[in-house]
């Protein structure tokens, strides 16, 4: 089983566009003591409209990881203690992407339907299968939903 490490660095909201649109961002990591580890964000707040809707997922690569497949997820949670499981037991979890390139720094975007799924919280992870990130490597991730 993967271990999972929780970026706790509080998220930040912005309102976007015509103002009808949300961009929340957490804060960048801080020094990442082991790189053979899943990350994943704080609960996504449940008064977020995630649920049956089609939202934007993202990360912010600032210094980059080493050359490594590394998939992007979104866990589900009834009370935003207890997550989804999906370490061998298939998939128990929503895919979001296989492979951020995280060698590679910047903005990857990414369009998750949410559509059928219906859950009080949600989280963004990546790195699902502990693959060795190096410790150096600094991210941002974050999610856009319309008000």
């Amino acid at each position: 089983m993967t271990t999972k490490i929780t970026i706790t660095t509080g998220w930040t909201p912005v309102t976007v566009g015509d103002g009808s649109y949300v961009s929340v961002t957490q804060g960048l990591n801080g020094t990442l003591a082991s790189d053979s580890v899943a990350y994943v964000t704080s609960a996504i707040p449940s008064t977020t409209k995630l649920s049956g809707s089609k939202v934007l997922v993202f990360i912010n690569i600032d210094e980059a990881g080493a050359d490594v497949v590394c998939d992007m997820f979104l866990e589900l949670s009834p009370d935003g203690t207890n997550w989804s499981a999906h370490e061998n037991t298939g998939q128990d979890y929503i895919s979001v992407t296989t492979d951020i390139d995280p060698d590679a720094t910047g903005y990857k975007v990414y369009l998750v339907d949410l559509s059928l799924f219906r859950s009080p919280y949600y989280r963004i992870g990546i790195n699902s299968a502990g693959n060795a990130l190096g410790t150096a490597i600094r991210f941002q991730m974050g999610y856009s939903y319309l008000i």
